[in-house]
Formats: structure tokens, sequence, C-alpha cells
């Protein structure tokens, strides 16, 4: 009972990488923009928190205690500002240049892993497993509320925020004028513009958005996930590939990608559980890491079978050209 109850937690918390990553690129694909930079960004968000949380860090005295607001502001703030400048990045060339979403997305992510993984090798790591360690419980006093507590109230400020933001983006693409203008862009974006829309400017501040979101996602699995503990080896990036795998499954919908986030995280933390049982050690522990990735294989063949009320954005991935209305 104890370690399923340790799965679940684990599985909650390894969740909220995803889910910040899927909603930010739901936000992306819901303007008809298919930002595949979306691991790119995510790698850049954790870079951000990393230097946002080294600056707090050396701002106070060596011995001083820290303040629980600031180690989560500081890392969440500058996550957000890096994703965010890789989602104008992407919109630069997609929307004023014109440049294929595809080509751009993949050079974003080739850009965006080697960049963050070059200064990351390089930060001070003075206190930051402090730092981490403190991001770890909301509630110090969860263990006695049994193993709900353990469950839900053991979680760090990014689980329960990546929750709020993906309920409020539900509410917003929705049930709100903005949510609707943003759906028309990435349905039929000639039609928009001609009823007064501003295509780019929707695409341009959906794409940001939806990278900031996504570099919240990056800075957590840093600062949380590993402890604070970050190498170049923690491949960020990785779960940005599922991310982008959750929102098809998904179809597109905030909600489910909490749930679908769950899920994936269940299969991603399943190894360190199973592995005991299962010899632990040699082939069977690495055919349990692929079980994800499998998984993702599974999904999409699904999708494309039995998805077909579901189907993404009409223009998704297609760039605009004004001229062509």
């Amino acid at each position: 009972m104890n370690n399923f109850v340790s799965f679940l937690s684990l599985a909650i918390k390894f969740s909220t990488v995803f889910l910040f990553g899927a909603t930010g690129e739901i936000i992306n694909q819901k303007s008809g923009h298919l930002n595949m930079g979306t691991p790119g960004i995510m790698y850049l968000g954790a870079l951000g928190g990393i230097i946002g949380e080294r600056i707090y860090l050396d701002s106070i005295a060596a011995d001083a205690a820290l303040n629980p607001f600031m180690i989560v502001f500081m890392p969440i703030l500058f996550a957000m500002i890096f994703g965010a400048l890789g989602g104008a990045l992407f919109s630069f060339f997609t929307v004023t240049l014109h440049c294929n979403q595809n080509v751009t997305g993949l050079t974003l992510t080739t850009f965006g892993v080697g960049i963050a993984c070059f200064f990351i090798g390089t930060m001070n790591t003075d206190r930051m497993a402090e730092a981490g360690l403190a991001l770890q419980h909301a509630f110090p006093n969860y263990a006695k509320a049994g193993w709900f507590g353990e469950i839900f109230l053991s979680q760090s400020w990014f689980t329960y925020l990546g929750v709020i933001i993906a309920i409020i983006a539900a509410i917003v693409i929705n049930y709100t004028r903005v949510g609707l203008n943003l759906r028309a862009v990435g349905e039929n974006a000639s039609a928009s513009d001609r009823a007064g829309i501003n295509v780019n400017l929707y695409r341009y501040v959906a794409t940001i958005i939806g990278g900031a979101i996504s570099g919240i996602g990056g800075a957590f699995y840093e600062l949380d996930n590993v402890k604070g503990m970050f190498n170049v080896a923690d491949a960020v990036d990785a779960f940005g590939w599922l991310a982008l795998c959750i929102v098809i499954f998904s179809v597109w919908k905030p909600l489910i990608a909490i749930a679908a986030s769950f899920l994936f995280a269940c299969l991603s933390t399943a190894p360190v559980f199973l592995a005991p049982y299962l010899g632990g050690a040699g082939y069977v522990s690495y055919i349990l890491k692929m079980v994800p990735y499998f998984a993702t294989v599974i999904v999409l063949i699904l999708t494309s079978i039995f998805g077909k009320k579901n189907q993404p954005p009409a223009n998704l991935g297609v760039s605009y050209f004004r001229e062509d209305r």
C-alpha cells in the first residue's frame, strides 16, 4: 500500500512537467501554430528558472534563511520570460517572415537545448539543492492527512499552479470572446481576418503565452523534480516531445490534458517501482524506460484511426499570407 501511495504521489509530481508543456502547446495550436519548438522552449524555461533562483540566492547572505515566496516566484518569473522569448522568436520567423513552421520549430528546439545545456553546465550550484528541497512541500503537515495528504497535499506550488493554469486556459478558450477569436484564427485565418480579427496579433500573443507556460514546466523539472541538482543530462526536451503527444491525446482540450499528463507520468515513473520486481538491472530497466515512447506511438495510431471527430485546428501549421486572401 505504501509503495502504491508513493507511486501515485510521484506520478502526480511528474505529471506537472507534461501538463505545463501540453497546456502551452494547446494554446499555440489553437491559434494555428504547430510549434515543434516546445521541447527547446521548455529547456529555455529550465535555464530561466535556474537563473532566477541563482539571482535570488546571490542577493542574500550565504547563511540567510530562504524566503518561501521568493524561491518560488523568481524561478517562475524568469522561466516565463525565457519561455516567452522562445515563443516570440518562433512567431517572428513564422508570422513576420512566413518561414515554415515545422522547420522553425525543430530549429528552435535544437537552439534551445544547445544554449540551455551550455549555460546550465556553467551555473554555480551553491545552495541550489537547499532551494530545490524547500520547493518540495506546499503543506509541511500533510502527513497528518494520511494517504490522502501524501498523494494530494505533498506536491509543490508548481503542481497546483499547473492545474489552475490548465483550468483557466480551458475557460478562456471555450467561454470567452478571446477564446472564440483564437479558435477562429486556428480554423480559418482568412475568414477571421475578413471578420476584423487581427490574425498576426492573436498568433503572436498565443505563442508567447504558450511559450511562457511551457517554460514553467522546464523550470519545475530542474528545480523541483530533481531537487535543484541540475545537470546537462536531464533531457528536459524528451518530456517536451511527450507533451506534444499529450496535446493530440487530449484532443486539444486543457482539462483532458490534466488526466493525460497523469497517465503519461504513470508510464514514465512505473519503471522506478517495477524494476525491483522484474529483475531490477540490465535490459529489463531499459525496456521499462521505453514504455512511455511505445505508448506515444500507440496513441498516435489510435488517434489517427478513431479520432475522426476530434481533429486539430484546420489551419494548424499553415502560415497566413494576407496577400492571398
